[in-house]
């Protein structure tokens, strides 16, 4: 089947190995590689998820508006090959830059970044830094695109109050007769309950601006440099839509701040560096301070708790429904990984943050 795909793309060479590739939650992945004048070339193969992503040709009109203007971007800096460092889509022969199969789904091919690196957690404050740059400088790539070029392709996502409404209609129903056991979980969302409309309220007052944003920009979505560690460019654009930084800026504490990592098998692990914290804030904003108003730069502690809290809700939620987002490797995968997120909150208020 791979094969049939690859060969709608303007791929170079001979086809010669394919492997499932990434821990992405959401979409399938493959690298596969192509030997071309002798030469091995990387590229990675993707099919979108059309349970998640219900309309994939808006998915594909925002991802290629988003990588041609950051390729614009960095050629006006000078990058003669912005494709060696920023995910950058291979044309199909149709001409588009995706592939629709006879069970109409979308497929895309990006070219590997040879000298990338992606890591699932932070490894020190150096790398908490750079991780903090790396979200920062993709945002202010993309402070110039206007936000009404993008489509909403998630309604509702990031939408804090959604979600906690979705949770409190999986708990009514009980569909898989989970709930008692998530007991303890239900308890810890109702008790936080005021957190939901925290940042929605700030889009709905006006009192920050409406961008393009990357919308989850957790660790392994932030690519290094293999020999530096320096920071290159944020992968996985598919949920590049328009937003407010805060999203963004609290999923990525929310993820690199864990030291245990979303899975952490042991919840006495899970911490909140409060050193890692502050890294990835001195990293953010030296990038990302060009183009922030006062009153973003003041609000994004808050996001830290929301963003964390939010995803905690979605876990246990999509545990009650019976795993119907998030891929699962065991019955209870998703309730831990809300343990883990609670965990976290618990650590962050600890923290005085």
């Amino acid at each position: 089947m791979l094969e049939s795909v690859l060969s709608h793309f303007m791929v170079p060479g001979t086809l010669v190995s394919t492997g499932r590739f990434g821990s992405g939650l959401i979409n399938e992945t493959w690298l596969c590689e192509f030997i071309d004048r002798g030469t091995i070339r990387k590229f990675i193969l993707q099919r979108i998820n059309r349970t998640v992503f219900a309309r994939p040709d808006l998915v594909m009109e925002n991802t290629e508006i988003v990588t041609e203007h950051l390729q614009a971007r960095l050629r006006r800096e000078g990058v003669s090959d912005p494709a060696a460092v920023i995910p950058a889509l291979v044309r199909a022969r149709s001409g588009r830059l995706f592939h629709v199969d006879g069970a109409g789904d979308y497929w895309r091919i990006y070219h590997f970044i040879e000298e990338g690196l992606v890591l699932d957690t932070v490894q020190d404050d150096a790398h908490a830094y750079e991780v903090g740059r790396g979200l920062g400088r993709f945002q202010e790539l993309v402070s110039d695109l206007a936000p009404k070029r993008l489509h909403d392709t998630l309604p509702g996502f990031h939408h804090t109050p959604t979600y906690l409404t979705e949770l409190d209609k999986a708990v009514r129903h009980d569909v898989q007769g989970r709930r008692a056991i998530a007991g303890a979980e239900i308890a810890f969302v109702e008790a936080r309950r005021k957190l939901a409309p925290l940042l929605t309220d700030l889009m709905a007052s006006g009192r920050v601006p409406v961008r393009v944003v990357h919308n989850d920009p957790k660790v392994n979505n932030v690519m290094v440099h293999a020999a530096t560690g320096k920071a290159l460019c944020m992968l996985d654009l598919d949920t590049v839509k328009p937003g407010i930084v805060h999203f963004d800026f609290g999923d990525c504490v929310r993820s690199a701040a864990n030291t245990a990592g979303e899975d952490a098998p042991d919840l006495g692990k899970v911490v909140f560096d409060l050193s890692r914290y502050a890294a990835l804030s001195r990293g953010y904003l030296d990038e990302a301070r060009s183009f922030l108003t006062p009153a973003e730069a003041e609000l994004l502690p808050a996001s830290v708790k929301v963003i964390t809290f939010e995803l905690g809700v979605r876990f246990l939620a999509d545990f009650l429904r019976g795993d119907t987002y998030f891929r699962v490797s065991r019955p209870d995968h998703n309730l831990h990984r809300s343990r883990v997120q609670f965990r976290l909150l618990e650590r962050m208020e600890a923290g005085g943050l």
